[in-house]
């Protein structure tokens, strides 16, 4: 399960990456990041779509 302080950390990533590499991380990027986050935790469907919609809010 996502927690609050994982998502918020997702979506600093992502505007961290946009500045660095001046483009959006994949969604496999982003999940890689995630599972790097929670270690031994396996993400679900519902996470994976949660995932994407933080890319796609977080998106220009």
């Amino acid at each position: 399960m996502l927690t609050t302080k994982i998502t918020f950390a997702l979506a600093d990533w992502i505007r961290g990456w946009r500045k660095c590499w001046d483009k959006n991380p994949s969604i496999d990027e982003c999940v890689q990041f995630v599972e790097w986050k929670l270690e031994d935790y396996k993400l679900s469907d519902s996470d994976k779509r949660i995932i994407e919609s933080i890319l796609l809010y977080e998106s220009e």
